[in-house]
């Protein structure tokens, strides 16, 4: 992507706060510009509350600008992080801007960018598979055949952290044969059609009560046993404190 004076991509971080959701800049074109630091956390964090250390492999898919990866790239042991990308500007800006030549060289990350939502491009099965606003642009089918792809990349304890938009449930037929992407606008799927989808693709899923502005996570493995139980949920809150902008991650117990 070229830049110029009047392209998105050249604006200084304070002047892209400005942003619509979406633009052209790399702390935009993946969500909320004043957002990006907090998406990028909160990933971080629910990963570490679910056992992440810094040995486990981590693929970040449809990894953007580094929201979360320029927190886990630094955490994580050379070689263990992996994202996929079909936008490499967006990483090409995040490098530049966030995370720096050096610590690509220490810490040797990864990155693919297949458009085909191909997991198998590292030849290597991971502990943490974190695909945050994904499906939220996605139809039924490709979301189904992502997850399918998710859980032939699964080590055999491995989880897959995932994000969609909450919608009403639909006619059971509404949703059959829809495909391909809706970018950037959003699709949501009830409780139950996740449900499904994470069925039809071989996996166990759990929706958590952990906090997002927008959509709802879930978790997903080859097998319930490798998933929270009821008491483990209610540690996976994700409420922040002291700022009122997400006042709402704070629910009474």
């Amino acid at each position: 992507m070229p830049q110029s004076d009047n392209d998105p991509r050249s604006l200084p971080r304070e002047a892209a706060h400005e942003l619509r959701p979406g633009s052209g800049h790399y702390l935009a074109y993946v969500g909320p510009p004043r957002q990006y630091d907090f998406m990028g956390a909160t990933q971080f964090r629910l990963l570490t509350a679910l056992g992440l250390r810094e040995h486990h492999r981590v693929l970040d898919f449809g990894c953007g600008s580094l929201r979360a990866g320029r927190l886990l790239i630094p955490y994580l042991l050379p070689g263990n992080y992996h994202g996929i990308e079909p936008n490499r500007w967006l990483v090409e800006d995040a490098i530049a801007n966030q995370i720096g030549a050096d610590m690509v060289r220490i810490k040797q990350p990864r990155f693919d960018g297949n458009a085909e939502f191909r997991c198998d491009a590292f030849g290597i099965d991971f502990d943490f598979i974190v695909a945050q606003s994904i499906f939220s642009h996605t139809l039924r089918e490709l979301a189904v055949r992502g997850l399918r792809n998710f859980r032939a990349a699964l080590a055999p304890a491995g989880l897959v952290a995932c994000t969609f938009v909450d919608a009403a449930p639909q006619p059971p037929a509404a949703n059959v044969g829809a495909d391909g992407w809706v970018y950037p606008d959003c699709v949501g799927f009830a409780t139950d059609e996740v449900a499904g989808m994470f069925a039809e693709a071989g996996l166990v899923g759990v929706r958590l009560p952990w906090f997002h502005p927008r959509q709802a996570w879930y978790l997903a493995a080859s097998e319930a046993a490798h998933l929270p139980g009821e008491d483990e949920l209610r540690l996976l809150d994700g409420a922040v404190l002291r700022d009122p902008e997400f006042k709402a991650s704070v629910r009474p117990r």
